[in-house]
């Protein structure tokens, strides 16, 4: 590793290039253009992705309770092969039972 940085500087201007520079500048600024844009649409699309979270939590909760309602609801099913809910450790603490 005793290589000097001129030398490796030297060696690089020495070497043939692989592709053509021409036309680099207006390519890096179409990007920056581009990125620009971009940035641009999202900040103005944030409104309506927030309401899109919104409007989906909300029939989220309301589909959630609905069928929570409706479990509660329900009869439990009583017969020789029916799960011993009602004789659960929760429901036999609780009193509910």
């Amino acid at each position: 590793m005793t290589t000097d940085l001129d030398d490796w500087v030297a060696s690089l201007a020495a070497e043939t290039t692989d592709r053509s520079l021409d036309g680099l500048e207006a390519r890096i600024g179409r990007d920056i253009a581009m990125r620009r844009r971009d940035a641009h649409t999202v900040r103005a699309l944030a409104p309506v992705r927030m309401a899109t979270v919104g409007l989906a939590l909300a029939i989220g909760v309301t589909t959630g309770g609905a069928a929570a309602t409706a479990a509660i609801r329900t009869a439990h099913p009583a017969g020789p092969f029916a799960a011993g809910t009602q004789l659960a450790p929760s429901i036999l603490l609780d009193g509910v039972g």
